[in-house]
């Protein structure tokens, strides 16, 4: 399975994180993390996250919960002009992100867009973690992306800051992110 098609989710955000990186095979999963995530909202740049739990901050808060949205083959390649064809279906449908309040997030396509085969992997699931505006999501692994954020009026934005995922950046920003009720 390739870590393009690993981007379904996050960009099924998660059309894009689940397709992250490079074309070639990935490797097994990697296991979930042994110790829980932290969230948290710092203002010193250098400050490390701790390895227990901490409740989201006021402003973290607002991310936690369910966020959907439709992304077409037409808004992967504004983001992303040369994103490559083979690879449109995989991160093109509808998607929903889950934020839990303990640090982990869950990303699933739930509907392939019309014209498009099931991609193989529709399932994700990692660690987010915020520092004012911004979030980092898988922080300190293979596809860990940055991003910044804001939620108005019940719909959360992404501006791509750093990382690696092409899919994920074309997948995670390319539409509003609207709050399931």
């Amino acid at each position: 399975m390739s870590r393009l098609i690993h981007s379904a989710i996050l960009a099924a955000m998660m059309f894009a994180l689940a397709a992250c990186g490079t074309n070639a095979p990935a490797a097994a999963p990697p296991a979930p993390p042994t110790t829980a995530p932290t969230i948290a909202a710092t203002t010193a740049p250098s400050a490390a996250p701790s390895a227990a739990p901490a409740a989201a901050s006021d402003h973290a808060q607002a991310l936690v919960g369910a966020w959907t949205t439709t992304i077409t083959k037409e808004d992967l390649l504004r983001v992303v002009p040369d994103f490559k064809p083979e690879f449109l279906c995989d991160n093109a449908g509808t998607a929903v992100w889950r934020f839990n309040a303990d640090g982990t997030f869950s990303g699933d396509q739930t509907a392939p867009l019309a014209g498009c085969p099931k991609p193989e992997q529709t399932h994700n699931e990692s660690t987010w973690f915020t520092q004012g505006n911004l979030i980092t999501l898988g922080k300190g692994g293979p596809d860990e992306m940055v991003y910044e954020w804001a939620v108005k009026d019940d719909m959360l934005t992404f501006t791509y800051r750093s990382g690696s995922c092409i899919p994920c950046r074309a997948g995670d920003t390319a539409n509003p992110w609207k709050r399931v009720k």
